[in-house]
């Protein structure tokens, strides 16, 4: 199977400009969206490297998207996970499986772009998304994670930052694009002390909608 994609001005993965970003498909994610709960009751974990074996068995497939230096590979390898890593990247400082995503010619068990979106306009971020689903396997996983922009100022400390992806926009565009069984993470700090730290103020980050994780994290699953 050879996948194709309109717009290709992803960093890192696609070219061009995208055109801008239907609203028909903002307000569908919004109302998708809807019966998330507030941020402060979504799970908290560690890192979102955790997330990959949980969708993972021996033998799977796994496409990293904006993939740098491969060290997700290392990181497989180094904990025992048995699975086909491949990489997509258009920069060739380091050696890729794929530098354009119309050459992807397969489909893969999980799909991974780990803080990649938010460098990119939305609607390259929805043709990413269309896209994802289109390369996955049937109940293959796509695993994002992106600055978390309820934070105070996470966001704000990478000037290559364009888009911010609030948690549950992220989870309605991702429901527009076909996915289902879209899971929602916080990326933070697991300590003790800094858990009866969050408990403390949760009142007030409540009251300001804000969170103490600096990021998020979407498992979405193609049905």
């Amino acid at each position: 199977m050879t996948v194709t994609v309109k717009d290709k001005g992803l960093k890192a993965v696609m070219r061009e400009d995208a055109k801008g970003l239907d609203w028909n498909t903002v307000i569908k994610g919004r109302r998708l969206a809807a019966s998330l709960p507030h941020i402060l009751k979504l799970p908290v974990i560690k890192s979102v490297h955790d997330l990959i074996p949980r969708y993972l068995k021996k033998g799977d497939s796994l496409l990293d998207i904006g993939a740098n230096d491969r060290h997700i590979k290392t990181l497989l390898e180094r904990n025992g996970i048995d699975i086909k890593y491949f990489s997509l990247d258009i920069d060739q400082s380091f050696k890729h499986d794929y530098n354009d995503i119309k050459a992807v010619d397969r489909r893969f068990n999980m799909l991974l772009a780990i803080e990649v979106i938010e460098h990119i306009d939305p609607a390259v971020a929805m043709e990413l998304f269309r896209s994802a689903f289109g390369m996955l396997e049937k109940d293959g996983v796509f695993l994002i994670s992106t600055p978390n922009v309820c934070h105070p100022v996470v966001f704000w400390r990478d000037c290559t930052h364009i888009t911010p992806f609030r948690y549950d926009e992220l989870y309605g565009l991702l429901a527009s694009a076909g996915f289902g069984d879209i899971e929602v993470f916080r990326i933070g700090s697991t300590r003790l002390k800094d858990r009866l730290l969050a408990l403390y103020y949760r009142p007030l980050l409540r009251l300001m909608r804000m969170d103490f994780a600096s990021g998020i994290a979407a498992a979405a699953r193609k049905r």
